[in-house]
């Protein structure tokens, strides 16, 4: 039976990170910090706090990007093929010099990329070797509620869970991550995540490049803050809460790697796996790319552009042309300063970072090799969804100023058990909402009907820009703020960027089941926010 949910006031106002640290919270939090944590945070919300800014350091590019091994899994006797993953502790070299305590699949950081024949039975083993409970999502697939990985999936230290479907949706980049309620940040900040590659042969047929770790490259980008012994530091201060930054960036794990590709087509998969913040790619020297895939599968056609901003959670496929570029060299950069501040209403909502431009990648082009692949004029036709049911209205709400006493308590009460005892942050309190509502896991928020074709309006009514995930479906972007979305959002989607005061329209369809005990999830992907109350369950049936 569903029970009601508690509600945000709707007189209070609306609480930026200026507000926040007015009040104490952030400061109380660093000032508690150990002296080594808190010398390590230039280019952090420090620089905010004093109103300044230093220039940032360039970064020493050295060592070979590190390429996620292919699973592609067992045959069993019963013709199902099997995929056993093992979520355990390690120890990484995130960057040079330093040895970090990270959790992995397979491995010590990160996991496999898991190549998922389209049409395939599957069944994936779980095993979990951490000392606390978690869960592990397939986020962008389209499985059944009770294969989804969500927080009622938990599964308990020493166990296994066992997932068993077929997936049948368009050839696309996706990927796996932890996601149980209250602690999805801290559990992917620890080092777990991995690519999960849906194939049907479409890359192949296209004469797209598919030489993994050759010209057809996973770029995992995540932002982490280490302190001087490289221990992983989540959320210093209370401040933290509006989501999760850090002073390092890691491309596969790995801080300022060197890409060698060859001098043809060269296929970048990017996903921005970092907890809160978002990437504006782009190319050295303002060299064009082209966008052939979106979240979800292939553009009709691809889409020539300068600049790509990805908000968390967000992939995409890009083409560059280096046919001309051997004995070269270039940078996969993040061209910030020019849209992510603007993203928010109050400047404490941006790092050093996020008012600058800083390189991710460096690229050295060498001779051609091998086959080459090409651009196609044309990718795949995408269908036309039609609606069959009511539409449906959701409204994100930003934390307000009431909540300060109970993030700070929060903070102060956190758990440090995550690697070599990280802190594991401010967790399952109701800070943000969707719709007046928090997550609760007794709360069933939207009942859906198997098979129909739905319509979601979603608003952004908070002083910053939301992420707005669903599970379990794909959809199509119908409109932003009344007009068409960019060329290059015009294919499958999971995640969205929506911006302050704007209203994105969607069309999906729900094709899979989802039974109350386990619903599946729509929510915030900057995962702090998720964590806090920024999360609903619906069910399908």
């Amino acid at each position: 039976m569903t029970k009601p949910a508690s509600a945000e006031p709707s007189s209070a106002s609306h609480m930026s990170r200026r507000q926040f640290l007015t009040y104490g919270a952030g400061t109380a939090a660093l000032l508690a910090l150990p002296s080594a944590v808190a010398m390590n945070m230039s280019g952090m919300n420090m620089a905010g706090v004093h109103g300044k800014s230093s220039p940032l350091p360039k970064p020493m590019f050295s060592g070979a990007l590190p390429i996620p091994p292919v699973y592609m899994g067992v045959m069993g006797r019963d013709k199902v093929r099997e995929f056993h993953l093992h979520m355990a502790d390690g120890h990484s070299v995130l960057s040079d010099g330093l040895k970090t305590a990270t959790w992995g699949y397979n491995g010590a950081v990160l996991g496999p990329a898991l190549r998922i024949p389209r049409g395939q039975p599957l069944r994936l083993y779980v095993h979990n070797h951490l000392d606390q409970s978690t869960t592990t999502h397939w986020h962008g697939a389209h499985v059944p509620g009770t294969m989804d990985g969500g927080p009622q999936s938990l599964i308990l230290p020493g166990k296994t869970w066992t997932y068993g479907y077929t997936i049948d949706q368009p050839e696309a980049t996706l990927w796996y991550h932890p996601h149980p309620a209250g602690r999805t940040g801290p559990h992917v900040y620890g080092g777990l995540s991995g690519l999960y590659l849906v194939e049907d042969g479409t890359d192949r047929r296209l004469g797209l490049p598919h030489r993994w770790g050759i010209d057809d490259i996973p770029v995992i980008v995540q932002d982490r803050l280490l302190d001087a012994q490289g221990k992983l530091v989540y959320m210093p201060q209370a401040m933290d809460v509006m989501g999760m930054k850090g002073n390092r960036f890691l491309i596969n794990g790995r801080e300022s790697p060197v890409l060698h590709v060859p001098a043809q087509w060269v296929r970048l998969r990017l996903l921005n796996a970092s907890n809160a913040r978002l990437y504006n790619f782009a190319l050295s020297g303002d060299r064009a790319f082209y966008v052939i895939a979106s979240d979800a599968g292939y553009l009709d056609a691809p889409v020539k552009v300068q600049r790509l901003l990805l908000a968390p959670a967000e992939r995409a496929e890009i083409l560059l042309d280096l046919r001309s570029l051997a004995g070269n060299t270039l940078a996969l950069r993040s061209d910030s300063a020019a849209v992510v501040p603007g993203l928010s209403l109050h400047p404490m909502d941006s790092d050093h970072f996020d008012r600058s431009n800083f390189d991710l990648l460096e690229i050295h082009v060498g001779s051609a090799t091998g086959p080459a692949g090409r651009l196609p004029d044309h990718l795949v036709s995408i269908p036309t969804l039609q609606t069959d049911a009511p539409s449906r209205r959701f409204e994100l709400r930003g934390m307000t100023m009431d909540k300060i006493s109970l993030a700070q308590r929060a903070l102060e009460n956190a758990l440090h058990n995550g690697p070599a005892q990280m802190s594991m942050g401010i967790g399952r309190q109701p800070l943000f909402s969707i719709n007046n509502q928090y997550m609760n896991m007794q709360v069933i928020n939207q009942r859906l009907r198997l098979g129909s074709t739905e319509i979601w309006e979603v608003y952004n009514d908070a002083e910053m820009a939301h992420t707005f995930h669903v599970h379990g479906t794909s959809f199509q972007i119908l409109s932003r703020n009344g007009k068409p979305p960019p060329a290059y959002e015009n294919g499958w989607k999971d995640t969205l960027l929506i911006r302050r005061a704007e209203t994105i329209r969607f069309i999906a369809h729900y094709g899979q089941p989802a039974p109350d005990d386990f619903p599946y999830m729509y929510h915030c992907h900057m995962l702090e926010h998720e964590d806090n109350g920024m999360m609903g369950q619906f069910t399908v049936s």
